[in-house]
């Protein structure tokens, strides 16, 4: 049993290689849903001052870092 643990340690690169290459697939591979929610917040510099643009969401939709002060 100590030899499996011996090799296992010896693979700790590779563990954390995939680790890393599963995180990058996850960003770059964005669902509908993160993709939508993203696409909002890349518009939010072009959206106007009142307030009213067409990317507005609605209350459920809105979190608390994402309102302007009045």
């Amino acid at each position: 049993m100590e030899e499996f643990y011996q090799f296992l340690r010896s693979l700790w690169v590779l563990w954390l290689m995939a680790i890393f290459l599963g995180i990058v697939a996850w960003v770059y591979w964005p669902s509908r849903r993160r993709k939508k929610r993203l696409q909002d917040h890349a518009n939010i510099p072009f959206r106007d001052e009142a307030g009213d643009g067409p990317s507005q969401r609605s209350g459920d939709e809105q979190h608390k870092g994402d309102r302007r002060p009045d």
